[in-house]
Order: C-alpha cells, then sequence, then structure tokens
C-alpha cells in the first residue's frame, strides 16, 4: 500500500494542486460568461469573473516575471484561497449552477487558506514566485 509522505516538499501533491487551480479556473471562467448573459447589472462582474479565471489558468502553466511583484498574491496559498473566497462570492447568486459552484470554490478557498498554516505542505513549483520559496532577494515596493 502506498502512503503519501508529509514531510516531503510538495511535489506529491503538485498534480492535485494543479487540477484544483485548473478545475477553480475553468469554473471562475465559464460562471464569468454566465453572468455576462444574465444581465447588464452583472456585466462588469462577469467580465471581472471570467478574467481572474483565465488568469488562474495562465498562471498553471506559464508564470511571468513582473507578475510577482505586481500580484504576489496569487504565489501563497492564502492569497489564492483568498482570491478563491472573493470568486464564490461574487458567483454566490442566480442559478442553482452557479451557487453549486461557488460553494464548491468556496470549499476549495477555505481548504487553501488552511494550508497556508500547514507546514509540511509547501506550495508547488508555480505557486513559488521567481525565486522559490525565498524571499531575502525581494524587494519592498511601495
Amino acid at each position: 500500500m502506498d502512503t503519501v509522505d508529509f514531510e516531503s516538499t510538495g511535489s506529491d501533491f503538485a498534480v492535485v494542486f494543479k487540477a484544483v487551480n485548473l478545475a477553480v479556473a475553468a469554473v471562475a471562467f465559464f460562471s464569468g460568461l454566465s453572468e455576462l448573459f444574465s444581465g447588464v447589472a452583472y456585466t462588469f462582474q462577469g467580465i471581472y469573473v471570467a478574467a481572474l479565471g483565465l488568469l488562474i489558468g495562465y498562471l498553471e502553466f506559464k508564470v511571468p516575471p513582473q507578475l510577482y511583484s505586481y500580484c504576489s498574491s496569487f504565489f501563497s496559498f492564502l492569497g489564492r484561497g483568498l482570491i478563491y473566497f472573493l470568486i464564490a462570492i461574487l458567483n454566490f447568486h442566480g442559478s442553482a449552477i452557479r451557487i453549486i459552484s461557488a460553494f464548491i470554490i468556496f470549499v476549495i478557498a477555505i481548504v487553501y487558506i488552511v494550508l497556508e498554516f500547514v507546514q509540511s505542505i509547501q506550495p508547488p513549483e508555480n505557486m513559488q514566485g521567481e525565486q522559490g520559496l525565498s524571499t531575502d532577494g525581494l524587494d519592498d515596493v511601495i
């Protein structure tokens, strides 16, 4: 019987995190598109949620070097959890499918926020920024 080593650097969970992030990206994108067609009041909200879904999906395949400076919240479990929480709150209205998808994203957000405080699970490579787990070389830009 195979066991999962919780003392590893997180590479065992990289595929799981990628699948979950891509699922959230797809749900956010399609929820945003469905909001575009639900009325004028939700047009900008739909554009915002769809754009967040596209950005989350894009980050699973390529991380632009400057993005860590401007959007560092995408590179930690706490930041991703809060972004997923925002997406869930924005989608928590309308049809039953949108409410169910918002609830699923909300649960994923809670799990990501909890993972920030679990020391034995490290974020995958694409969530560590351009310098990995080290923040020694980063300058604070105000």
